[in-house]
């Protein structure tokens, strides 16, 4: 990367089509709007955990028995890691077939 802190990157017509409307939502160029998603994107932590995210132990035990009971009285059901990613890959494709 050159000392100036400049990169040239190559975008799909569609996200560069994003780019360019969610710039002009914000009122500044899409080189402005990109700049400051990159620095967003990499002034985060990965080690730090979002706010929220930290759940009380008995909270986390509350919820576990309330899913239980739900599983055991029929009114949850459970899916198999199958079904749930037959499920997603029919919305991605639905999602690109939209895109495209």
């Amino acid at each position: 990367m050159p000392d100036n802190g400049s990169i040239t990157i190559k975008l799909d017509e569609h996200t560069a089509r994003q780019l360019a409307e969610r710039a002009r939502e914000e009122g500044v160029t899409p080189e402005q709007y990109a700049a400051e998603l990159v620095a967003d994107a990499v002034s985060v932590d990965i080690d730090d955990v979002p706010p929220g995210l930290i759940v009380p132990e008995e909270e986390l035990r509350a919820s576990l028995a309330e899913q239980m009971r739900q599983l055991e009285t029929g009114e949850a059901q459970l899916y198999t890691h199958e079904e749930v990613m037959a499920e997603m890959r029919t919305k991605i494709d639905a999602a690109k077939a939209r895109k495209a």
